[in-house]
């Protein structure tokens, strides 16, 4: 114990030791002032100690795949993030894969609106471990539980990312993975610029194959028989910035008749009022443009979909593009930003993809803090969207061809031949 403190001693700056030689006949303000210093640094110490345990614990040994497959995410929360790690989970018991889970919804503030449909891994268990949370968050769940839960178990990190290069600061979380897993070829290549390279970057979409497809219901949400309906649907934790909702409310009150619907669904109104006061006065005066806050679960949200005529989304950039995913697999025509993640599943027999611009990301430095990304040609969507509204027919060409939509996330062969392949176990 002497030895350690001499130690921390030792490692405090100059001026602050003096000070404490100083304190036994210095002012009162002094010694505060000096036990303050000591404290912050015994802290920051201690934290630097922490992580490198915990760093020790995690560091990758290259071990092989076994069962059972952990899926580490926001599985209580109603939230795409926590969408998406309930598919993987679904996805891997569907492969005959003994799958546990462990929810940190509550770790970063989420509310647990949704009961775990796995149990949660032993002590003694090892298999795989696949974290679907993005490095800031991962580092952050490896320091506070000492790497623990990494100890001795294969590693593969669930990135999703939007625009064309990923933060500098992902960079320490490559000491904590095996291997990386996306949602998409588009942040695969993000992803692939800064990973080291004995770290193997492996594009792996979500399984929408598992997803009910119910029957629309149009009396559940009030919405009128007789008109066509555009849903498009934001999470504003997401940012309105990268989501752009303001494009998709042009567009449409360019392209309306007095036979549309535009249904707004939006998620997150309660953490961003400010944001949220601003949309609805925005179409406080339009009959022909409703907002819908209530929470949805992922089935009431299919209904939803299955209950519309159009999916809309003038995105400036997404990493996957669940909602317009989910459209096509509902048999949805689906109208979006041709750009990032989504044109990948949107195949011009069932879609119709947006003109754009690229442009600086500006306006939104809590997430994203550099780059490009889209700015959608609102005349363009107008023009394309009023020809979805206005030609059944079309539009019910464009549905028919849902069906046949090649993408490994509509196909369950294809997604377990894929993930056997990525997935070898022994």
């Amino acid at each position: 114990m002497k030895s350690s403190l001499l130690s921390l001693w030792r490692r405090l700056p100059a001026p602050v030791r003096r000070a404490a030689h100083l304190t036994a006949g210095a002012p009162r303000g002094l010694y505060l002032s000096a036990s303050k210093a000591f404290d912050e640094a015994a802290e920051a110490w201690a934290e630097r100690r922490a992580q490198t345990r915990a760093r020790r614990r995690a560091r990758r040994r290259n071990l092989p795949a076994t069962l059972p497959v952990t899926i580490v995410g926001f599985h209580g929360a109603v939230h795409g993030l926590g969408e998406g790690a309930r598919m993987l989970a679904r996805g891997f018991a569907d492969a005959g894969m003994p799958v546990r889970v462990v929810d940190l919804s509550a770790e970063v503030g989420f509310p647990i609106d949704l009961p775990a449909m796995f149990p949660a891994p032993t002590a003694e268990e090892r298999g795989v471990v696949i974290s679907h949370i993005n490095p800031p968050e991962l580092l952050r769940w490896t320091r506070d539980t000492g790497g623990r839960p990494l100890e001795g178990r294969r590693h593969i990190g669930y990135w999703a990312w939007e625009l064309e290069d990923v933060p500098t600061d992902w960079a320490p979380a490559f000491d904590l993975v095996d291997e990386v897993w996306t949602p998409s070829i588009f942040a695969a290549d993000a992803i692939r610029k800064i990973a080291p390279a004995r770290v193997k970057v492996s594009p792996a979409p979500y399984p929408l194959y598992l997803n009910p497809r119910p029957t629309p219901d149009r009396e559940r949400f009030a919405l009128p028989d007789d008109r066509v309906v555009v849903l498009m649907a934001f999470d504003l934790r997401s940012t309105a910035q990268r989501k752009n909702p303001y494009a998709a409310l042009r567009a449409f009150q360019k392209a309306r008749t007095e036979k549309s619907l535009l249904v707004c669904k939006v998620v997150g109104a309660d953490l961003y009022p400010e944001t949220f006061q601003a949309l609805r006065d925005e179409v406080a005066a339009d009959p022909a443009i409703r907002l819908m806050t209530e929470n949805l679960s992922a089935e009431d949200m299919a209904r939803l979909t299955a209950s519309s005529d159009i999916v809309l989304s003038l995105h400036r950039s997404e990493g996957y593009g669940l909602l317009l995913a989910e459209a096509i697999w509902l048999g949805k025509p689906t109208l979006a930003t041709g750009w990032s993640s989504n044109v990948e599943f949107m195949d011009p027999a069932s879609s119709q993809l947006v003109d754009y611009t690229l442009i600086a990301v500006e306006g939104d430095g809590a997430i994203y803090r550099a780059g490009r990304w889209a700015d959608a040609d609102v005349e363009d969507a107008a023009a394309k969207l009023a020809r979805m509204i206005k030609d059944g027919a079309w539009r019910a060409e464009l549905a028919a061809a849902t069906v046949r939509n090649p993408h490994v996330s509509f196909d369950r062969d294809a997604w377990l031949a894929m993930t056997r392949r990525l997935l070898p176990l022994t």
